[in-house]
């Protein structure tokens, strides 16, 4: 089993540095990715451009689910980030961050999101985007 050497104390920081360390959490690159597969399917299904305020609704709540789930994978491998050089600079290893609050951050970002997507799309849509986060974190 692998020792915990992340901090336990997080120091103080400037309120920007703590905004830039949780985005960092999310993973955005990883999120664009995702992002650029959810509307064509919706063009296809709707044969022509769905409401905008749809798209909207898919493309955040899609971008939160997906930065939620990011978030909660980099708690559950802080440990072996700090062991990678790739990943030792993530926010949990360098302690830029508490890890119960990177895990109540990334729930609550999977929370909203499937309260906005239930709400403006569908509770499919909503249901599908929870699932895909479980199936991300646990397999």
């Amino acid at each position: 089993m692998l020792q915990s050497t992340v901090p336990l104390e997080v120091q103080p920081r400037p309120l920007l540095a703590t905004v830039g360390a949780y985005v960092r959490l999310t993973k955005p690159r990883v999120i664009e990715l995702l992002l650029v597969t959810a509307v064509p399917p919706m063009v296809l299904a709707q044969q022509g451009l769905p409401r905008l305020s749809l798209i909207a609704a898919v493309v955040i709540g899609g971008a939160l689910a997906a930065g939620g789930a990011n978030t909660i994978n980099c708690w559950i491998e802080r440990d072996r980030d700090q062991l990678m050089r790739r990943t030792h600079n993530r926010p949990l290893p360098q302690g830029e961050i508490v890890p119960a609050r990177a895990l109540a951050f990334g729930v609550g970002l999977n929370i909203v999101a499937f309260v906005l997507l239930a709400s403006v799309a569908n509770l499919l849509a909503a249901s599908l985007t929870l699932s895909a986060t479980l199936f991300y974190v646990f397999v």
